[in-house]
């Protein structure tokens, strides 16, 4: 007798959406949205929230429409074979060159705090190899693990929060709108990439205990890491202030100086092992994600074969740039410009595409029956 396999629980959705966009406040994230707006920095997570809120709601609202059936299905139903077919294509490509980069980042963040003597290229390989192994477990391991870990990685986060505000200044979130107001609303428009993972989470819906649970899961992730990374940032100005600008890795920075009392110093060590345990996840199920999406471009029922291929391109992609700054100054902001613009401009169009053909009235007498 076939067993289906186990879906995924809201716990373990949450969990893994937590890890995956909460994580942008621990790497270099939080120094590019200072260099951009200075001290209104902390503000740029929930602006930008805000405006991606819209066409979220839009795509979780289309989706609702087309039960069990996951983000490049609905695509290619609505916008048609050829057409369809492109959008997924573009879709895969930015998630592609993405994690690439990401991955290229956190190498970059463990050579240079952790293991300066090591060759980026042996980290780079040993991330990418994890991450390949833990993606072929699958979704519902992946979930699993993620719902384990949450509890720890939350609390060692807020706790290095803590003990980093000892020698932290309040005044220094003056003057509170940093270098003006139409410069926070451009910059928080140009970030929506900050929340572009909660448009390729809907891939996972066929995956989950039911539609019902993936958007309230949704929310609720949604909610919870705008919050987060906005106070990481408030945090972290407080902390550097105008040395914050030159601050690349400001987390990862402030753990190393950061103790338990006297008794206790250098104690980054525990924060580090939370903080890589979480990577791993992170680019685990960015990499499942991803051989989702080829798998289903290219008709490739067992599409979890292709993973070790994919992290072997990625890890190549990732190792063209030669030095960590041209990863944070050049590669990742053209992937955030359009990522983010990308994703909700597709979002947008799909409900026009479902509003036009009257899949609405149809889901709406559907229900009324």
């Amino acid at each position: 007798m076939n067993q289906q396999p186990a879906k995924l629980g809201i716990r373990e959705y949450v969990s893994i959406a937590i890890l995956m966009v909460g994580a942008k406040a621990s790497e270099d994230t939080p120094a590019t949205l200072y260099n951009q707006v200075q001290n209104a920095a902390w503000m740029i997570p929930i602006l930008s929230a805000g405006l991606f809120f819209i066409p979220l709601f839009l795509l979780l609202k289309t989706l609702s429409l087309y039960e069990n059936k996951n983000l490049f299905s609905v695509i290619q139903k609505l916008l048609g074979r050829y057409i369809g077919f492109i959008v997924c294509l573009l879709i895969f490509v930015i998630s592609s060159f993405a994690i690439s980069f990401d991955s290229r980042t956190y190498t970059n963040i463990i050579r240079t705090f952790y293991f300066p003597t090591t060759p980026n290229i042996i980290i780079y390989a040993l991330l990418m190899v994890v991450c390949a192994y833990g993606a072929k477990k699958g979704i519902q391991h992946i979930g699993s693990v993620s719902y384990l870990m949450i509890f720890y990685f939350v609390l060692s986060l807020y706790l290095a929060l803590i003990l980093s505000t000892q020698d932290s200044n309040i005044y220094s979130i003056f003057p509170i709108w940093g270098p003006g107001k139409l410069e926070v609303l451009k910059v928080g428009t140009q970030r929506l990439t900050l929340f572009a993972e909660f448009f390729l989470f809907t891939l996972l819906i066929p995956y989950c205990a039911s539609n019902k649970e993936f958007r309230k899961g949704t929310w609720i992730a949604f909610v919870y890491v705008s919050i987060q990374i906005s106070v990481c940032v408030l945090i972290f100005i407080c902390m550097f202030d105008v040395t914050f600008g030159g601050t690349a890795f400001p987390f990862h920075t402030a753990i190393r100086y950061v103790s338990l009392g006297s008794y206790l110093p250098n104690v980054e060590i525990i924060f580090f092992v939370m903080w890589i345990m979480s990577a791993f996840i992170r680019f685990t199920a960015f990499l499942y994600l991803n051989a989702l999406m080829f798998g289903h471009i290219f008709k490739i029922k067992d599409f979890e074969i292709l993973i070790p291929s994919l992290a072997t391109i990625y890890l190549l992609i990732g190792s063209i740039p030669e030095a960590a700054i041209d990863v944070s100054l050049e590669f990742k902001p053209i992937i955030a410009m359009i990522a983010g613009p990308a994703f909700s401009a597709i979002a947008i169009i799909l409900w026009l595409a479902a509003l036009l053909k009257g899949d609405f009235k149809h889901g709406k007498n559907r229900n009324s029956m």
